[in-house]
């Protein structure tokens, strides 16, 4: 298999030639959550030695301007600086981007365009998960930023299998009450009071006839799980993890199968 400079990389003689099965990271959104990212794909990687795990490339900076505030038309864009940040990615020889931020992907195709780079959609990987779990016609509940919620994000993208997704949201009190201040204090790293509220969240979605639960903010596995949540759940971000190291495992295939 023959690799040259990825497309994207800076021209500022830093590039390395892409090797085989590199995933590169845009991290930084935020950083708990990227750290959070990186245990992931350690847990999916089927590894006995430490060659045996996938190789990594990291971009973590936190910096990127706020999501959900350029969403509300309310602070500046963050796709230059995630631009800025996957350039770094593709200079370190990644053959893949993912972004563990779900309300980043809502700038998926402008980001994916100016890398260069194929990337793996966080939310695609989500769904294909929770249509798994969840029988034709069962309910499949939805945690997430307002942003994410309010932009469709999920709700709109066509499930691979070609199956609805019947989702059941959140009400408007439960996102103001619980949903985002349970976020937000993940990321002031208060912890016990992010996982009661969205525990809380949680339950009154199982209440409505949820019978899974898709974890859609990166933040909110980080305390929130099946136990807690009182059903079955589907973390978005592993199944982004999960996805990325079947890339890296084909890429990296010496017969060149893909």
């Amino acid at each position: 298999m023959t690799h040259t400079t990825p497309r994207g990389a800076r021209g500022d003689g830093a590039a390395l030639p892409a090797a085989p099965g590199i995933v590169g990271i845009l991290g930084g959104m935020g950083p708990l959550a990227t750290v959070d990212f990186m245990r992931k794909l350690l847990d999916a990687t089927p590894a006995a030695t430490d060659q045996e795990h996938i190789p990594v490339v990291v971009s973590s900076i936190p910096q990127v301007p706020d999501r959900t505030a350029a969403f509300r038309g309310e602070g500046e864009s963050p796709l230059a600086a995630m631009i800025v940040s996957g350039r770094r990615l593709a200079a370190a020889g990644a053959g893949v981007v993912v972004v563990p931020c779900n309300t980043a992907h809502l700038w998926f195709d402008e980001l994916e365009q100016a890398l260069g780079l194929p990337m793996i959609h966080l939310v695609d990987a989500a769904i294909a998960e929770a249509l798994a779990l969840v029988p034709e016609g069962g309910k499949v509940g939805l945690l997430s930023t307002d942003a994410t919620l309010a932009s469709g994000l999920y709700l709109n993208r066509r499930p691979p299998q070609g199956r609805a997704v019947q989702w059941l949201l959140p009400t408007a009190g439960e996102m103001i009450d619980l949903i985002e201040p349970g976020i937000v204090a993940v990321k002031a790293g208060q912890l016990a009071t992010a996982a009661s509220l969205l525990a809380a969240a949680a339950a009154r979605l199982k209440a409505r006839g949820a019978g899974a639960l898709v974890l859609g903010c990166t933040e909110i596995p980080l305390v929130l799980d099946a136990a807690s949540a009182g059903l079955p759940v589907i973390d978005a971000t592993a199944a982004l993890a999960r996805r990325a190291v079947e890339w890296a495992k084909r890429d990296s295939d010496p017969t060149g199968a893909r």
